[in-house]
Formats: C-alpha cells, sequence, structure tokens
C-alpha cells in the first residue's frame, strides 16, 4: 500500500485526473479503481497556518500498480510556489 498526504487542494481534482488521464472508474463510495491499482481518499484533520485552516487529504493506494497511481498523483499535487 502507498499512501499520499497532501495539503490545500480538494479529493475531488484528484479522482478527475485518476479518471480522465489514467483510465479509473469513479466507485459510489468516492474510490477511484484503475488497472492495477486502487485509490481511497480520506479527509484529514486540517492544519492551521497562521489564520488559515489548510485541508489535509490523504489517499490510499493499493494493487500491483499502486507505485505508479501514487507517483502520477503526487506529480500532479507539486506546483511551484511565487
Amino acid at each position: 500500500m502507498k499512501r499520499l498526504e497532501i495539503r490545500g487542494l480538494k479529493a475531488d481534482l484528484f479522482r478527475g485526473y485518476l479518471v480522465d488521464e489514467l483510465g479509473g472508474v469513479a466507485q459510489p463510495d468516492g474510490a477511484v479503481m484503475g488497472g492495477g491499482w486502487g485509490a481511497r481518499f480520506m479527509d484529514g484533520t486540517p492544519v492551521r497556518a497562521g489564520l488559515v485552516l489548510v485541508p489535509v487529504l490523504f489517499v490510499e493506494f493499493e494493487g500491483d500498480r499502486a507505485g505508479e497511481a501514487s507517483a502520477f498523483l503526487a506529480s500532479k499535487a507539486m506546483r511551484g510556489g511565487g
């Protein structure tokens, strides 16, 4: 199992990436299943950054291709500052 922690972004954005770009299928419970991988999304406890609460999202991947799917999603979570 691979687990990602993502801060400041919503699960729906990442579900869309997994469906649109990796060919996954959204499940009624919010999970996404693909060829050799599955992803479950869980909300974490928001963290405080000054006066702002930042949402925390955990994504757990399982399956033979979990490493590939988690690496793909991790690359989508990176964004430049500035």
